[in-house]
Parts: C-alpha cells; structure tokens; sequence
C-alpha cells in the first residue's frame, strides 16, 4: 500500500472528474507531488450528461475534504444536481485552487502505463519490480505523445466513454460495429436538441438501465409534439415494469425516473411500443442513398421471444451500459474480475450486493490490484457493476490513504 518517505513522492492521477479531485487533495495532504492527466475537460464524462439529475443528494457526493476547500459556496445537502451544476459548483472551484491550478494537464489522453523498462512479465510479484518507478505515455489533442513519470499512480478515469454493446450476449450484433457514430450511446444525445434529431423520425431503444429511463422519457415527451415520431423501446427482461425499483427507495430522483418509465411501459401511447424479452441481433444501413434532407435508415433485427421481427428506424438508440478502459493498463500486473473487469479483490466484496446504498464491508486489501501503488479509484473500480455512488469512492479513498 502507499508508503509515507522523507523524498516528495510523485503521484499521477488519471482523470480530472469528482474522484480524481478527491484523490488529488488527498495526496497533497500526505506530502505528495501531484499530476493529473485529463484527456478532455475538467469533469469530461459528467459533462456527457450534464442535463441529468444525479440520484444521490449532494450533501452524499463531497466529501468533508471538498466541503473544506469550498465552504460556504455549497448547494444545501438535500439539493439534487444536475451534471453541469456539479461541474460549475464543485469541479471547476476545485481546478482553481492554487495548490491545484498548475497541476491538472487537459487533453492528455493515456495511452499506456507500465513500470519503467517492465512489461507485465517482468519480475511479477517480486519486491524488485516495486522499486521500479511508473512511465505514463499520453497523446495530446493534437496527437502529440508525452511521457509522465511516477512512484504512485491512481486510476480515476471512470467507464463513461466505453459502451458495451447492443448484440446478445454482449456481443456487437451483426453490422453494428460499422454503423459508428450512428448509434446513440450517451444521455448527452438528449441535452434539448433531442427534438431536432428524433421529431418526426422513428427510433428504436435498446435498453432497460436508468439511463434508457431517461431516454424513454425524453422520447416520449418528443412524441407528445410531434405525434408522427414512432418509438420502438426494446428490453431484454420480460417484466410488466423493465426499470428496477426499490422498495421505499431512499433517494427520491432514481424512484421518480424509474416510476414514470415504468408507467411508459406499461401503458405506452400511440406509436410507442415496448417489446419485452428482446435481444438485437442485427443492424444494417439500407442500400438507398439519403437524400439531402433525410439520413439512411437502418434495418433492424431482433429477436423477440422465440421470433423474429425486421423494421426500419431513422435512429438506434443503445443504453446499455458502460465498461472501463484496461486497454492502457496491459503492461501491469494488476488483477482485474473476468466478470465485471473492475478490481478482482472488489468484486468479490461486492459479490451479491444488489443496491447502491447496500452496507458492505471492504477492506483495504479488497482494493489492492496486484500491482504495488497502483490503484483504481472510482467507478472504474467498479468495472461494469452499476452499483456505485460517489459516497463508495470517497470511503474507498479512506480505506487506501489511511494505510
């Protein structure tokens, strides 16, 4: 774990979004020489839904260490943000701060991190390798390549900019790897300008996770101006209500956004259809040229139940989940769950947990990766298990620094 020494130790962090900022201040606290390296803009993946509420209250996204930098400039404790108001209140002050300002690196995206002349087969699990400083390889905005170097590294990057995707089994479905950019994967796609794109059109969703609550809501809401737009929201579970509820929810906008959805679906109005228990299993552009004012359509194919059905849609709409990038962090020894691909140690201790606000116990050594001071932080520790709040990160946090 991390070790305190009379030399300023470097400590790189990846990502500048809520966790980051948690651990950055954390580490300055402990004497450390602090970098973090952000391949968009402060708080990049909360800005791709910066027009969504959180579910959690604000006063259980800070932790007492941000609430001390910036008191008395704080929404109240029960106040439900959006995405951009956390970034405007919280993470942009915390880019200000003068122990932080010169310390945060915009627009360098990682593409590698390893231990200085060892890949991942060199001398694993012996104490030799650990002495061995870490080498950071970015790419800049402008494809230029930069070298970080560090003797601690946290990984805060979250999962936001990988979606899983669409096909059965999570597997890309036939031809929709090609279809790129085509297909909808963020909420930031329904910002208000949602209308201009949808209206009139006819679209399918795929997905039944909180953010095609959101979706299915702004799609429907498009359909009650423009009654022409058809929408086809297709769900893998064949429940009457696709959207999980928890009993006596205790945060007030996820039990809100998952009720509406659920009475869309059970009750859906005229050109809005739910098919349950369906998987995708093909997408294909259809051969005619658009013309100038109409896009190409794209050929659907699902399974429904034990049948299949084939339609044409204007626009795909897949929210289906998110999953971390490990890709930069090959040339590490550290263990990550074959299932949920975020810290093997965390998976297990979360094994079974149904809940976000779910009490469990983890220890610090659940939160070691196998690779010494290298740590994932955040969501992306999670991997692809939904079930996290910024509350989890800040006592992950805890449990790291006090050892």
């Amino acid at each position: 774990m991390l070790s305190s020494s009379s030399n300023k130790k470097r400590a790189v962090i990846i990502g500048a979004g809520p966790m980051g900022f948690e651990t950055a201040l954390r580490a300055l606290d402990r004497g450390f020489e602090v970098t973090l390296l952000e391949a968009g803009r402060v708080g990049e993946n909360i800005r791709q839904w910066q027009h969504v509420r959180f579910f959690s209250p604000f006063g259980m996204n800070i932790s007492p260490r941000v609430r001390q930098e910036l008191s008395g400039k704080l929404p109240a404790d029960d106040a439900i943000l959006t995405g951009g108001e956390f970034v405007e209140t919280v993470l942009q002050p915390l880019s200000r701060l003068p122990e932080l300002e010169k310390k945060i690196h915009c627009g360098q995206r990682v593409v590698s991190v390893a231990r200085a002349a060892l890949g991942k087969m060199g001398l694993p699990g012996h104490p030799l390798r650990q002495e061995r400083t870490f080498r950071i390889l970015t790419e800049d905005i402008e494809g230029r390549e930069h070298i970080f170097e560090a003797d601690l590294v946290f990984d805060a990057s979250g999962v936001y900019g990988q979606p899983n995707w669409a096909g059965t089994a999570g597997m890309p479905a036939l031809g929709e790897r090609a279809l790129g950019n085509r297909i909808v994967r963020h909420l930031g796609d329904f910002d208000g300008k949602e209308f201009e794109r949808f209206a009139g059109k006819s679209a399918l969703l795929i997905g039944h996770g909180h953010s095609s609550a959101h979706a299915s809501l702004a799609l429907s809401n498009i359909l009650k101006h423009e009654p022409s737009t058809r929408i086809t929201w297709a769900v893998r579970t064949d429940r009457a209500k696709p959207i999980l509820e928890i009993p006596d929810d205790p945060l007030p906008e996820r039990a809100r956004i998952a009720e509406a959805a659920n009475a869309l679906a059970q009750t859906p109005p005229e050109n809005f259809r739910v098919l349950r228990r369906a998987a995708l299993d093909a997408l294909v552009a259809t051969p005619q040229q658009p013309s100038p004012t109409k896009t190409q359509t794209i050929n659907v194919k699902l399974k429904v139940w034990r049948n299949f059905e084939e339609f044409e849609v204007d626009e795909v709409v897949a929210l289906t989940g998110y999953r971390p990038n490990l890709d930069m962090l090959r040339e590490l020894t550290a263990e990550f769950s074959g299932v949920s691909e975020g810290v093997a140690g965390l998976y297990r201790a979360l094994t079974n947990v149904t809940d976000c606000l779910a009490k469990i116990e983890i220890t610090p050594k659940d939160l070691q990766t196998g690779e010494a001071n290298f740590f994932a932080v955040g969501i992306k520790s999670y991997g692809r298990n939904a079930g996290f709040l910024l509350k989890s990160g800040v006592e992950q946090l805890e449990a790291i620094f006090s050892h």
